[in-house]
């Protein structure tokens, strides 16, 4: 499970951007790779990360070595 997690700035009517998070699970990393590679092409992309989940009630985890 990988999760590709980003920011998109919008203008608004004030004198301050608006931000807005985005997140989307992914089963594999290359699919992950790919949907990054595209976001990365948009202009009202701030920021971009793909991450794993590492405990979840929701997803398999990983497992660290602690």
């Amino acid at each position: 499970m990988f999760l590709l997690v980003w920011t998109e700035v919008h203008e608004s009517k004030g004198p301050e951007p608006t931000y807005e998070d985005h997140w989307f699970a992914h089963e594999t990393y290359m699919e992950c790779v790919e949907q990054y590679n595209r976001l990365l092409q948009l202009d009202e992309v701030y920021s971009a990360s793909i991450c794993t989940v590492i405990k979840s009630t929701d997803y398999e985890g990983v497992e660290l070595d602690v």
